[in-house]
């Protein structure tokens, strides 16, 4: 089996884990700001490190120091449910990050900002060699930034200042700005150290001015110093450190920290899980648990256990709790205004503390974290309601030991619950719970080292868990978190009158919910989308051996915009029925392309992920390789519905198509198109679906007479032969009669009149028509009779001078007339020859061995690669060995003539045709051939040779008959194929005519013929026309562009139907914007044109054309530029006059109208496609995999386009300065839409790997 696929792995380094890890309830944390505190020296402050964890979507993390240019910013892509850590081990890298004790009151520059493709959760922990020194610090996200907080310090224990620390312990505020010029201000409670000696007063109020990512550290001017209640503000979002470093108990030091919230995202309702902690009463000062109530505004009441306290704003309760051995383990704390809650226990008398999350924050149902290996206390404190005790599962299983407790409120209930370890390594645990939100903390810790202690909750007010929500399946169940009233409203603005936490749905749109979290009135809005796996698997039924297919998924096919998500891919081709070996080919891309390399029944298996609402599925299919043999030889069915190459259903074994076989022609295939087709090929990828099998091939193709191959020069072969049918006659001639058979019912040249032959392959001759007499024929040059407009036979009075001339010095034309059978005449009665060939001249056929005997007149010298024409006596027939012409021709001559002598396409995409004129009378009329096997446009064609044909003279084509020369319009015909036509030449000094490639349009011609006739009768000559084309077929009528400013033109209004909606329409646009017009005057100057499209399909690729370009662009002196606003994409249409497009349903009003799109400018710049948009702020940067966007202020959505506007990735919301992201970009042009929160939008094109 072969393969082709461009594959590309990333991979992300993971350092073996000290600690554990977590991923936060706050599910919507993508950006986290911190400034790591100054642990003592002293006191094992260092390694230190920064934890990163995903959870159930991967992530690219950016880990920077804003303000400090000495920090280079590092990225890492981590899995879904993995995580990264980063440490902190050198003096170089602890004095970069530490913000030092001795720089109180000194702004520093070492804030550190934490940014991420997808929401993860993130601490820092001090990680002391000897394991004396250990804390953790949980980063809150956004729910930790703010402009108000009181500092809630233990006051239950003070520090320990043993000689041996250096005086290095104290209480730490550590302050990071996030925006510049932020103003922090702080009110005191004690003594702040200036630096290392000086201090400010206690009470005294403090401003400190700080730039973002600047830091600035508070601390006590002595160990002794008590900052609890000290009170700061700030008229920016800061975040602030709380630290104190190693506090005593007993004979402990142990530091207590963690990340604080503001005053706006506490709660007035607590519940405290007792630790480990071990009373003492010899000890001075004795360990227990402590509660820190901490009160921010005047007359809040606290009450626990039966006891009431009243505090005021910055004033404190520190509640003892005893010790693990004695009851109650649980507590609740209530307030009447909301306070801070800081809980400190212990594992014996090693202290750890942690910043507690209020009732009202408890809103997740799966945290994920790493247990660490300290065995001796491994422990999780779960808090939760009652009806959710029953749906914890650890790791998808029930957690082992889980005894629920209730605490004595409403009907709350926690759980204490040891976990096993291993103390080797760390490990990945996921607690979730099917039936209700919880809480979850996590303590670990040994009795002679040191204790961590954290909460792995949201902290804060009600918010959903982000502002838009994935999710696969058909409905989704929203769980409110803990409040006293909800209020639901659902799409369409229907309110849901019930008051319940817990609302289920079945659609995607826009859900608000309003909740009373006393004292907070609360309103959050999310966007839901319900996804599924609704594809379109591209795979065939059956295959050929050997012939390549891009196997692919479109997912989505409804187009529904709510069920477009990133996903993952993982096929595997099996080389049987069996999926249970090894695959012979594996590939992670959405697309990838195979080869069978041996036939039989083959299974292919393809897992899909959603990487939104992280969900999969297994897609299976299975189909037939035929062997090589089936597909040597195909042939193109005459009942075609279509005009596609690579639709299996278009191709037969046999030329009547009686037996189809559900293929395509592969690159050993040899290929018959049929005289009579209802359809014929057309090799674009509007007609052709090039999606699966690629460029169109074959080996070998015959052209029967009368067949069409629309864009032959897309047709990836290796011979082409064509057929001329003159029909034969069997057993039974009928003198004066035309043949009444034909081979394969094909299209016939009638006897006996002269043709007009079009020689569309390289090296034909004047000779290859000449049978020896049997019967005659005659091949003649063109030659004006300017008598009568009747054609007799003196029409093409004089023959070609020899047999051996190459047509290709004749214009690519010769005039041939067959003789047709009469008894008893010589040359008519004996039509041996042209019998034998069953009427069909086949070119080339000097290499068959089976044809040469039906060429008496001709012989082919193989190794001298020379074909000799011989003449004859037009009496006896009798061939003649003197005179002797002769021709080299060999492999060549199975090419198309408008190929360069290398076998490729002209330069530029037009075949320049020299042009034979040394018998051209005055009328300067030439006979020129049809180069290709196709129709040709004949206003392409005029387009292409303004300076070298005489426009209104037309063209003509010689009749059916052979009697008249039929006068045709270059504005409203075609140029048929296998035909020659005459040309007016604009002088005798022309010397070649030129033939677009892309000449050959396809249209129909009910259509063409009704938008040029309207051209003819109405319009100027230099007015523009759009036309818009879908599948290659020209829809609705063409919009035109007049040019008024010289002159006055009539216009004509569009009315825009609600009905017809599928098929597309074009229209010009009032500089007002609220007219529609078929045909519309350009106005005195002018500059823009508004185009309008109108069509609700958004899935097929359209094309916009633009004709007559160079003539408006002579008329009106303005060069004409198409812009594509939603993309950005700017095109010169004298160089490009055709855009492909898909319809963006976003942009459709009530009547499927885009009006906003597309302009035609109309000005003297040059139109560049993928023209970068010049606004300054935003970098976009692609290499390797990695799409990089970096902004000056936050991003709203960063989307990505193929070139013909379908988008590839799209996020939104974002809400950063910075976004990376991997996508897998392959081998073409793409184009990057980025958009700011304040609406500016900058497009840049990248190149795929």
């Amino acid at each position: 089996m072969k393969m082709n696929i461009f594959h590309r792995a990333l991979f992300t380094g993971l350092l073996t884990l000290l600690s554990f890890s977590l991923h936060a309830q706050d599910s919507d944390n993508m950006e986290f700001w911190f400034v790591a505190p100054d642990a003592a020296e002293a006191h094992e402050d260092r390694p230190t490190f920064l934890m990163i964890t995903t959870g159930d979507k991967p992530a690219t993390v950016t880990i920077s120091m804003p303000a400090n240019s000495s920090f280079e910013p590092i990225d890492s892509i981590i899995p879904a449910y993995s995580y990264w850590k980063y440490d902190f081990t050198t003096e170089e890298q602890m004095n970069l990050i530490e913000n030092a004790y001795t720089s109180s009151g000194t702004v520093t520059k070492k804030g550190i900002q934490i940014t991420s493709t997808a929401p993860v959760s993130a601490y820092y922990q001090i990680e002391g060699t000897k394991i004396y020194q250990r804390e953790i610090f949980t980063f809150k996200g956004k729910k930790a930034l703010g402009d108000e907080f009181y500092m809630p310090f233990q006051t239950a224990y003070p520090i320990n200042n043993k000689d041996d620390y250096n005086n290095q312990p104290y209480r730490q505020i550590q302050i990071v700005a996030t925006e510049n010029d932020t103003k922090v201000t702080i009110t005191p409670t004690g003594d702040l150290a200036i630096g290392t000696t000086e201090s400010i007063s206690a009470g005294t109020q403090v401003t400190r001015t700080l730039q973002k990512g600047e830091t600035l550290l508070w601390r006590g001017h002595k160990q002794e110093t008590i900052l609890t209640g000290s009170h700061i503000k700030a008229d920016k979002p800061i975040a602030i450190t709380l630290f104190e470093d190693c506090i005593k108990g007993n004979t402990s030091a142990d530091p207590i920290g963690d990340q604080l919230v503001p005053v706006d995202k506490l709660g007035k309702n607590y519940i405290v899980v007792k630790g480990y902690s071990e009373y003492n009463s010899t000890h001075d000062p004795a360990v227990q648990d402590h509660a820190l109530i901490l009160a921010v505004k005047d007359g809040t009441e606290v009450t626990w256990n039966g006891q009431t306290e009243t505090l005021n704003a910055g004033e404190s309760w520190s509640i003892p709790l005893g010790d693990k051995d004695h009851q109650p383990q649980a507590y609740y704390i209530s307030a009447t205004e909301p306070v801070y809650c800081m809980h400190q226990s212990a594992a014996g008398t090693e202290i750890g503390g942690a910043l507690m999350p209020s009732l009202y924050s408890i809103s997740g149902r799966r945290i994920t974290f790493i247990k660490g290996k300290i065995e001796e206390v491994n422990a999780m404190f779960l808090v939760f309601r009652k009806s959710a005790n029953s749906g914890f599962t650890m790791d998808g299983a029930s957690i082992p030991s889980f005894n629920p407790v209730d605490i004595g409120f409403d009907d709350w209930q926690y759980a204490k619950v040891n976990l096993v370890t291993d103390p080797t390594k760390e490990q990945v645990c996921t607690i979730e719970n099917s039936k209700g939100a919880f809480a979850l903390g996590y303590f670990n810790g040994t009795k002679s080292g040191s204790s961590l202690y954290g909460y792995l909750s949201a902290f804060g007010t009600f918010s959903f868990g982000g502002d838009t929500i994935y999710h696969c399946g058909d409905s989704y169940q929203f769980d409110a978190p803990y409040a006293l009233e909800y209020k639901w409203t659902v799409p369409e603005g229907v309110v849901n009158p019930g008051n319940i936490s817990t609302f289920e749905t079945t659609k995607s749109g826009p859900y608000t919910l309003e909740v009373n979290q006393d004292p907070y009135e609360i309103t959050d809005e999310t966007y839901l989308k319900l996804q599924n796996f609704n594809h379109i698997l591209g795979a065939p039924e059956q295959l050929l051996q050997e012939k390549p297919y891009n196997f692919s998924i479109e997912l989505n096919p409804q187009n529904d915009k709510d069920n477009y998500y990133p996903a993952a891919y993982e096929w595997k081709f099996f080389d049987s029925e069996d999926t249970g070996g090894t695959p012979v080919v594996t590939s992670t891309e959405r697309v990838v392309n195979v080869a069978y390399s041996s036939s039989g029944r083959k299974t292919i298996e393809l897992t899909v992920w959603n990487q939104d609402a992280n969900c999969d599925t297994v897609i299976t299919r299975t189909i037939t390789v035929l062997d090589k043999s089936e597909g040597v030889v195909l042939y193109w069915r005459p009942d075609t519905k279509d005009h596609d190459w690579n639709n299996v259903d278009n191709w037969a074994k046999d030329p009547e198509g009686n037996h189809p076989i559900a293929v395509v022609p592969a690159d050993y295939t040899k290929v018959y198109l049929p005289g009579k087709a209802a359809n014929y090929p057309s090799l674009t990828e509007e007609n052709t679906d090039w999606s699966h099998y690629g460029q169109p091939e074959a080996d070998e193709i015959v052209f029967r007479y009368g067949s069409e191959l629309h864009y032959q020069h897309k047709l990836k072969y290796n011979k082409a032969y064509i057929n001329y049918n003159w029909g034969y006659y069997g057993d039974s001639p009928a003198s004066g009669q035309q043949p009444g058979l034909s081979w394969e019912n094909g299209v016939i040249l009638k006897r006996n009149i002269w043709h007009a032959l079009a020689a569309p392959l390289k090296r034909m001759a004047s000779g290859d028509f000449s049978l020896g007499g049997y019967p005659f024929s005659w091949q003649n040059m063109f030659e004006v009779n300017v008598a009568g407009g009747i054609v007799p036979e003196g029409g093409f009075p004089h023959g070609l001078a020899t047999n051996d001339i190459p047509l290709e010095e004749n214009n690519n034309a010769i005039a041939v007339k067959m003789a047709g059978y009469e008894s008893g005449k010589v040359g008519y009665k004996d039509q041996t020859n042209l019998e034998g060939l069953k009427g069909v001249i086949e070119i080339p056929y000097f290499g068959s061995d089976s044809l040469k005997a039906h060429y008496t007149a001709h012989s082919y010298d193989v190794l001298a690669k020379k074909s000799y024409f011989y003449y004859f006596d037009t009496k006896t027939l009798k061939v003649l060995n003197s005179p002797l012409g002769s021709m080299n021709r060999a492999g060549e001559a199975y090419r198309f003539v408008y190929e360069t002598e290398q076998n490729e396409l002209p330069a530029g995409g037009t075949y320049e045709m020299p042009l034979n004129t040394g018998d051209m009378g005055a009328t300067l009329e030439v006979m020129v051939g049809n180069p290709f096997l196709a129709p040709i446009d004949a206003q392409s064609f005029a387009d292409a040779n303004t300076s070298a044909i005489v426009f209104d003279q037309g063209f003509k084509l010689l009749s059916e008959d052979g009697l008249t020369w039929e006068q045709k319009s270059f504005e409203s015909d075609t140029i048929p194929a296998w035909k020659a036509f005459i040309v007016t030449l604009s002088g005798s000094g022309v010397s070649s005519l030129s033939f677009p490639l892309e000449a050959t349009v396809f249209r129909t011609a009910q259509v063409s013929n009704h938008t040029r006739s309207s051209n003819n009768t109405n319009l100027a000559n230099d007015a523009l026309s759009l036309h818009i084309l879908k599948a290659g077929v020209e829809s609705g009528n063409c919009a035109i562009l007049q040019n008024n400013r010289n002159t006055d033109n009539t216009e004509i209004r569009k009315m825009i139907l609600p009905e017809g909606h599928q098929a597309p329409e074009i229209f010009f646009i009032s500089s007002g914007g609220d007219l529609s017009y078929l045909v519309r005057n350009l106005e005195q100057d002018e500059k823009e044109v508004a185009i309008g499209v109108k069509t609700s399909d958004t899935h097929s690729r359209l094309t916009l054309e633009f004709r007559n370009v160079a003539a408006f662009t002579a008329a009106t002196g303005a060069k004409a530029t198409l812009v594509d606003k939603h993309l950005n994409v700017r095109q010169d249409l004298v160089h490009s006059p055709v855009y492909r497009f898909t319809q963006q349903a976003s942009g459709l009003d009530k009547q499927y109208v885009d009006k906003n799109r597309f302009v035609l400018q109309l000005g003297g710049e040059t139109g560049t496609i993928g023209q970068e948009d010049p606004e300054e702020g935003i970098n976009i940067m692609y290499g390797s995999g990695i799409l990089k966007v970096t902004s000056d202020e936050n991003i709203d959505a960063v989307s990505v386009y193929d070139i013909y506007g379908r988008i590839v990735f799209s996020t939104r919301s974002v809400g950063l300065t910075q976004y990376i992201h991997p996508v897998a970009l392959q081998g073409k042009l793409f184009l990057v839409r980025v958009k700011t929160t304040s609406g500016k939008v900058k497009v840049k094109k990248i190149m795929g790997y």
